[in-house]
């Protein structure tokens, strides 16, 4: 496998520890299960006497049907003030493949944890895991098709999106997205026209996009990116506030990549939501680098936000310590 190989998909694992030391010795722990790319994934860690072992678990079940996941993982852990270490290693899992989890034993020695990393009780395990080949993976089962006899019964127009040809209604997508009300109404070329092709678009993206603004339950952890692209470049407004809801009240992501989708789209209630959610200072600090510079998108009021919490909860853990060992008399 080649390190310059690009990635097809990238996602992040994270878990915040508040209480590391509570950790039981010799004992598998694992995150929780997130779908990522139509396959849940998790970490499982274990902390030993000597070392504290990390592995990326690819939790498909196994089978007879041959598939493979390619990747590349980045598995870091950073103290709550910044300070970090990490490792790199390839991984590739398939329905072969005894052991779900592949990672690294000697990830980091826990003598660096307590001396380098650990702030009171609290640190930042997260891995990046780059998806660089897929195999044999099924995509999830259409929830409504746009290419059947009914379909083209229905429709006045059809999108030819990559050689897949969706038929659809004018009324419904000009009434969900001023993007299509201007294209089918606004007096262009194209509003005559019984086939339009929308150039420089994922099929598969666009079918999750019509699904979502046909009101099917199609979002999924791997696909509400995909479906917040194509609803803020068509200005489908339900189809972001579907998106948004289903990212506050369903997923299955780390708060921080709420937080990033929050600044990336500027969601106020999903950022609103993963604020209030934040409780220690672990917390805090995996969050830490949202609203900076994120896909050219900044939001300096995220980052101020983040401060404030993080300083009011360092306020709160002084004032408790100064409670416990200096009372007043």
């Amino acid at each position: 496998m080649s390190a310059e190989q690009v990635a097809i998909a990238e996602f992040t694992l994270t878990k915040a520890f508040s209480h590391f030391s509570q950790i039981k010795p010799n004992v598998q722990n694992f995150t929780e299960t997130v779908n990522q790319c139509n396959v849940p994934w998790n970490i499982c860690y274990v902390k030993m006497a000597g070392q504290f072992a990390v592995y990326v678990h690819c939790v498909k079940t196994r089978g007879d049907e041959d598939w493979s996941i390619k990747t590349r993982c980045r598995i870091s852990m950073t103290s709550i003030h910044g300070k970090s270490s990490f490792k790199q290693c390839d991984a590739t899992f398939t329905n072969e493949s005894d052991c779900p989890g592949q990672g690294l034993y000697d990830f980091v020695s826990m003598d660096e944890i307590r001396h380098n990393l650990l702030i009171s009780d609290e640190v930042i395990l997260e891995a990046r895991v780059e998806i660089l080949e897929m195999t044999g993976i099924d995509m999830p089962p259409l929830l409504k098709h746009f290419d059947d006899d009914e379909a083209k019964e229905m429709s006045d127009v059809t999108l030819l999106v990559e050689d897949r040809r969706f038929y659809v209604s004018k009324f419904t997508l000009a009434n969900q997205s001023t993007y299509f009300k201007t294209l089918f109404f606004g007096g262009f070329k194209e509003s005559k026209e019984s086939e339009i092709t929308l150039k420089d678009m994922d099929s598969d993206a666009f079918q999750v996009y019509l699904e979502v603004l046909h009101m099917e339950p199609s979002l999924s952890d791997s696909c509400v990116v995909d479906a917040l692209e194509l609803s803020q470049m068509y200005d489908s407004k339900n189809v972001t506030r579907v998106c948004e809801d289903y990212l506050i009240n369903k997923s299955k992501l780390s708060t921080k990549t709420k937080l990033q989708l929050g600044c990336l789209f500027d969601l106020k209630e999903l950022k609103r939501s993963c604020l209030e959610s934040l409780k220690t200072l672990a917390d805090v600090r995996a969050c830490m680098d949202c609203g900076g510079v994120e896909n050219g998108v900044k939001d300096p009021e995220m980052q101020s936000s983040l401060t404030n919490i993080f300083q009011d909860i360092e306020k709160k853990i002084i004032a408790m310590y100064h409670a416990q060992f200096f009372p007043r008399f």
